[in-house]
């Protein structure tokens, strides 16, 4: 019993690093994990001696790229998370502070690439977006991720319910942008964008947004080759950390 916690702590630590490569950091000794979110914000969490069987991590910082102290939002965000001791949390924990970084007002180098993305709004611009869920079980939220068949403009893509959660979407950039706004005003434990870039994307299945079973069912359904020369299956592989 008394290596039940490390080896369950090594596992979850090798899956965190697999989804963020190159971001995380644990130093056994303080018992202390630094995460680095892509635009160089920072997050350090403290893990009790018992976890993860007992106890939750501790934020001890959070700042984001220009250094502003993120620490009470995201402990605010991961409150709202309401984990269960006992669980393996670490991913959600990062993908909560993801989404308040994200969701922070713009810094003057972040508006050049707003103000791209609204011009691009209005003409007839395609986008792609993945987006990581933690999970994805309830009924009315996965029918809600399908989008109706009928809509205008018309997006296609693929959802994958269960743990983890993982929606791609491409089509028209306003009608892809929309629908992404109306999910994310939905209560997520975690709702990460991994890919958004302006491409058109095909799917095995043809127009629409269909629900795959499995992640192997995904990654079939968008072996396809890519305008830029790399597959999509590839872009997904990376987007989703197993590449």
């Amino acid at each position: 019993m008394s290596d039940q916690g490390p080896t369950r702590l090594e596992t979850e630590l090798e899956l965190l690093e697999a989804m963020y490569p190159h971001q995380t950091h644990y130093d056994p000794k303080s018992r202390e994990l630094k995460f680095s979110h892509d635009n160089h914000a920072s997050l350090l969490l403290r893990l009790p001696e018992s976890y993860p069987e007992l106890g939750l991590p501790d934020v001890i910082s959070a700042t984001d790229a220009a250094k502003n102290d993120l620490r009470m939002r995201v402990k605010y965000a991961v409150r709202e998370l309401e984990l269960t001791e006992g669980e393996e949390v670490l991913d959600a924990i990062a993908a909560a502070f993801q989404q308040v970084v994200d969701s922070a007002p713009a810094t003057s180098d972040a508006t050049p690439p707003s103000r791209d993305s609204k011009a691009s709004a209005n003409d007839n611009t395609s986008k792609t977006v993945i987006v990581w869920l933690h999970h994805l079980l309830n009924t009315n939220k996965r029918k809600l991720a399908l989008l109706p068949p009928t809509a205008t403009p018309p997006v296609s893509g693929v959802t994958k319910p269960g743990y983890p959660g993982v929606l791609i979407y491409s089509g028209s950039s306003v009608a892809v942008t929309e629908h992404i706004n109306n999910l994310k005003a939905e209560n997520w434990q975690a709702f990460q964008v991994r890919y958004e870039e302006e491409e058109l994307w095909h799917f095995a299945h043809g127009a629409g947004v269909k629900e795959m079973e499995s992640m192997s069912e995904v990654v079939r359904g968008v072996d396809i080759e890519g305008a830029t020369g790399k597959t999509q299956k590839e872009e997904l592989l990376k987007a989703i950390g197993i590449k």
